[in-house]
């Protein structure tokens, strides 16, 4: 639970305040193509058991050159 306030905590303090400003709306104004993503790509990391979803495309290149 204390896990959960903080990344709330910080979210309040870093996003929501920055993006109140309005001189940074039309960079916060597109939740689609930062939040959305971002949310997306936690939940995947967060169920990841087997930890194969992190550093992919590097595991990768370095299989091709060990190889």
């Amino acid at each position: 639970m204390t896990t959960i306030i903080n990344h709330l905590s910080a979210f309040f303090s870093v996003v929501v305040m920055n993006c109140i400003q309005p001189v940074n709306w039309q960079a916060c104004l597109p939740i689609h193509e930062w939040l959305l993503p971002d949310l997306s790509q936690g939940i995947q990391i967060y169920f990841d058991k087997n930890m194969d979803f992190l550093y992919i495309s590097e595991k990768d290149y370095l299989d091709i050159i060990v190889k």
